[in-house]
């Protein structure tokens, strides 16, 4: 493995790179219940790692200030349509898995922080409630 490793053209080393970070975006979908929340930006940190370019150029080039980009990278700012689109565009993945993730760590922080509050939503409980009426 080793030597066919080394024997890869850079854009062929990139894309693998590429392809590995898309499953471990398509692994954490599917997990029905993740240990932890990822942060998009953290995949989106992988990708600007396997490009070996600065975060300050990345954030030009797609026209966004780099505080923003290091704030999102961090968690502190969800990735939006225009970014996804973007990011679809230049990592070749689909832009709706950018904001998949985005609403799949929403969703996980709402139940992990307010579970009790849910826990009382369920079929059985709304045809009991209905059927009494």
């Amino acid at each position: 493995i080793a030597k066919v490793a080394t024997s890869l053209s850079e854009e062929e080393r990139l894309a693998n790179q590429f392809l590995s970070i898309r499953f471990q975006m398509e692994a954490y979908l599917n997990e029905a219940m993740p240990t932890q929340i990822i942060e998009a930006g953290a995949f989106l940190e992988k990708y600007i790692d396997a490009l070996n370019i600065k975060q300050k150029d990345f954030a030009q080039y797609i026209q966004y200030e780099e505080s923003n980009l290091s704030a999102l990278i961090k968690g502190k700012r969800k990735i939006n349509p225009d970014l996804a689109i973007k990011f679809g565009n230049i990592f070749q993945i689909d832009p709706a898995i950018w904001l998949q993730i985005e609403s799949k760590n929403s969703i996980l922080q709402e139940v992990s922080e307010n579970d009790d509050k849910y826990k009382k939503y369920n079929l059985y409980d709304l045809l009991k409630k209905v059927n009494r009426a």
